[in-house]
């Protein structure tokens, strides 16, 4: 075994950890986003697209009240699981909150606001996974 196969595993391991975290955020948040009657839950996986994220998880909700219940939800969710957001976007009366984790963000719009944005239109070269609660 030369040098370089001896010291590439244990990267290989670390990057194999880290893709499992992200993985379990974005999941985190996506089960979050669910149970507070977030309505069509999408994992959308970027590691492959871009650098500054490994997911986006976008939930629906009918009314901007409940969009801010879930993103309560959300985070309280997240931190339970030792998860912090960096920042949180949202405007009085806007349509859309989005939540940034760094490997995942989180966007939560109403219904008119996700038909507008089409984040999932935007992204459709993404893997994208329909959240269902097994």
């Amino acid at each position: 075994m030369n040098h370089d196969e001896s010291t590439r595993q244990p990267v290989d391991n670390a990057v194999r950890e880290g893709m499992e975290v992200t993985r379990h955020m974005a999941e985190t948040a996506a089960r979050a986003a669910a149970g507070m009657f977030g309505r069509d839950v999408t994992i959308i996986d970027l590691t492959e697209l871009v650098s500054y994220t490994d997911y986006f998880v976008v939930a629906s909700a009918e009314t901007e009240r409940q969009m801010r219940r879930i993103v309560e939800e959300v985070i309280d969710n997240m931190r339970e699981e030792g998860y912090r957001p960096r920042s949180r976007n949202y405007e009085e009366g806007s349509v859309w909150i989005s939540l940034d984790f760094l490997d995942v963000v989180v966007h939560i719009f109403t219904d008119e606001g996700r038909d507008y944005y089409r984040l999932e239109a935007l992204w459709r070269a993404a893997p994208q996974e329909k959240w269902v609660e097994e």
